[in-house]
């Protein structure tokens, strides 16, 4: 939680100079870091244990029955979510991944670079199937606004794109 101290009245020249302090916090961690630091921890194109894969999906709010039918894919190190890039301009971004006993699990941070959100993926890849959660995060100087996504899906019959812009 943000803990945003305000400390005013400092009479400086006739004028008065506003001081705001803010305590970090894990999600403001997360959001600060760069594009640049994430590609680091990418594997390189094509070693990514996921790259090649791309899952024909659906995705709705948890809870809910899916609303979209999308397709996720891991591509050159990278995770992209087709309707997230057509609707919302959210660049292909580095997967980060965990071996465990029947699959792979993942973990994306994606970040929009028009506006001030983020969507954090996370589910196991097992076979032929991928499901897990999104995690989508407005941050605006009033309040975040935050919703939790469900997908789930399906090896396709397609190829994974390759992905040319970071």
């Amino acid at each position: 939680m943000k803990l945003i101290l305000a400390l005013l009245g400092f009479l400086m020249l006739g004028g008065v100079t506003t001081l705001i302090l803010q305590e970090p916090s894990d999600s403001d961690h997360a959001a600060a870091t760069s594009r640049a630091m994430l590609m680091g921890l990418s594997d390189p194109a094509g070693a990514g244990p996921l790259d090649g894969l791309r899952f024909d999906t659906v995705m709705g709010l948890q809870g809910k029955p899916p609303e979209l039918v999308d397709y996720v894919q891991f591509s050159e190190g990278l995770f992209m979510s087709r309707e997230c890039t057509d609707r919302c301009n959210y660049p292909p971004s580095a997967y980060l991944v965990r071996e465990v006993e029947g699959g792979t699990d993942f973990i994306v941070e994606a970040y929009c670079p028009t506006k001030s959100t983020t969507m954090v993926w996370r589910g196991p890849v097992r076979g032929d199937t991928v499901q897990g959660t999104v995690t989508w995060t407005a941050t605006r100087w009033y309040w975040d606004t935050q919703q939790v996504l469900e997908f789930k899906g399906n090896l396709s019959d397609r190829p994974a794109e390759v992905l040319t812009t970071l």
